[in-house]
């Protein structure tokens, strides 16, 4: 029999397999026209020069009336629908979807039946052709769709008979530059891909000079989380987000890898050991740990999905009572990989 937690991720495949056609059809040629338009006022320079800015506004006119049933009918019932079956909680970034459905997912791994396959296979076959088919964030649910492919995949890479990634067509990667300019003209070359940005916390400052520029979401607010993960949501049709990240550093050495992984592995074991953790918080953790070990060793370590499982981490950690041990080892990971717990 299938668990509610799993059952309640299976009725929102279904809600967006009900609405594929509609979207499809009414709403991607819109995002693409408006993702045009986007690209055309990020041309212009409005600050300097009135023709330009007389251009800039008209623009931004028109945006603002056709982004609004973008809100109205993709954005607020999507996310109101992923509240009402308690698959996310209502937080900014949407690390809930993780959080709230990973532990249940883990538990159906271990004791689905067989009748159970039949269900999970179908179900795992409407999400993919769902994101294959639309392949789009829809302007506005980056953040989303960032998450449930994450939580899906935890869930249906178990259900498979072969070592393909299913969801490689339409995961979002991760294009990592040095300043602002790159990422500019990387919305024009990129602009049909899902990609999103990764840039060095000190760079920062460049982003006040161009921001005027970027493409914007009218009526979406972009939002700067300041302290942990720095981003700029959706800023055009499938080329996700800015990650103005800290600046991450990996040891470019095996045994300084080899120390870091195995670090990791005794924190791992001393979080098992802790008495004022509940399970569900501690395989939370866990998980996050050990996608920071596996990504070491990558051949190239991503640095914003660190950043992305060390916050996580930090988050779950803040409301904790630990012992000494714990919090010497969690302090001397986090300064070997140059994140500053604050």
């Amino acid at each position: 029999m299938i668990p509610e937690k799993i059952q309640a991720l299976f009725d929102f495949i279904d809600y967006l397999d009900e609405r594929k056609t509609e979207l499809i059809n009414k709403y991607l040629p819109l995002c693409s026209e408006l993702s045009k338009l986007n690209i055309e006022r990020s041309k212009l320079n409005p600050r300097s020069n009135y023709i330009d800015k007389q251009k800039y506004d008209e623009i931004q006119k028109i945006i603002e009336e056709k982004f609004q049933p973008i809100t109205q009918d993709i954005y607020t019932p999507v996310i109101t629908r992923l509240k009402e079956l308690k698959i996310w909680s209502g937080d900014d970034v949407f690390a809930s979807i993780w959080n709230n459905n990973y532990s249940s997912i883990q538990e159906f791994k271990e004791k689905f039946e067989s009748e159970d396959l039949p269900e999970v296979f179908k179900y795992k076959q409407k999400y993919l052709l769902f994101r294959k088919e639309t392949n789009s964030n829809f302007l506005c649910l980056q953040f989303v769709f960032d998450n449930l492919d994450e939580i899906n995949k935890e869930l249906f890479d178990f259900f498979k008979d072969t070592c393909e990634n299913e969801f490689e067509s339409f995961e979002t990667k991760t294009v990592e530059v040095k300043s602002m300019s790159e990422i500019l003209k990387g919305f024009i070359s990129n602009e049909e891909k899902n990609v999103k940005y990764s840039i060095p916390h000190e760079s920062l400052f460049d982003y006040q000079n161009v921001k005027q520029y970027l493409p914007q979401q009218p009526t979406i607010k972009n939002e700067i989380f300041m302290g942990h993960k720095i981003q700029v949501g959706d800023i055009t049709n499938n080329s996700g987000q800015i990650i103005i990240g800290k600046d991450i550093k990996i040891s470019d050495s095996l045994n300084g890898k080899s120390e870091i992984a195995d670090k990791i592995s005794e924190l791992i074991e001393l979080i098992w050991k802790e008495q004022n953790i509940g399970l569900n918080q501690k395989q939370t953790l866990i998980t996050n740990f050990d996608k920071v070990k596996e990504e070491l060793f990558e051949e190239q370590p991503s640095k914003s999905k660190i950043h992305k499982w060390l916050t996580n981490i930090k988050e779950g950690l803040e409301k904790l009572v630990l012992s000494h041990e714990v919090i010497q080892a969690i302090d001397w990971l986090y300064r070997n990989f140059n994140f500053i717990l604050s």
